[in-house]
């Protein structure tokens, strides 16, 4: 009986596009996808926007329970939304267009509401609120 140990790919981040939001955020889309086998792959669709905390992302969201400086204690100085969606066994012939229908899936259903200005203030404190937990 023969035995093989197979290494695990090492899979790097791919980034597809960065897009800048009307929040003033930039979104970055990135294909982490991998192969399971010879033929197929794993399909992973990444969107992330690393958030800077800052005082005025909070001028529509009044802070009353909340103090900015425990929020940027408690965070740091970034907050990072990230979205992952994923397809298993795609065939190799079909890789590209899964991957590019799951980003359009992703920018139909939540472009606006990542890119909406009070989107990055809300997102925070949410973050902090269960941090907190």
């Amino acid at each position: 009986m023969e035995s093989k140990i197979v290494a695990k790919e090492i899979v790097k981040e791919k980034i597809v596009r960065e897009i800048e939001l009307e929040n003033n955020q930039t979104l970055v889309i990135s294909d982490w996808s991998r192969k399971v086998s010879e033929d197929a792959y794993v399909v992973i669709m990444k969107a992330n926007m690393d958030i800077k905390i800052k005082q005025d992302l909070f001028s529509d969201e009044p802070l009353s329970e909340f103090k900015f400086e425990d929020i940027l204690a408690t965070l740091g100085g970034n907050a990072m939304y990230e979205y992952r969606v994923e397809r298993n066994f795609i065939m190799d012939h079909e890789k590209d267009d899964v991957f590019d229908a799951l980003v359009k899936t992703f920018l139909d259903n939540l472009g606006k509401y990542v890119a909406n200005s009070k989107f990055p203030g809300k997102f925070i404190l949410k973050a902090y609120k269960d941090k907190n937990k």
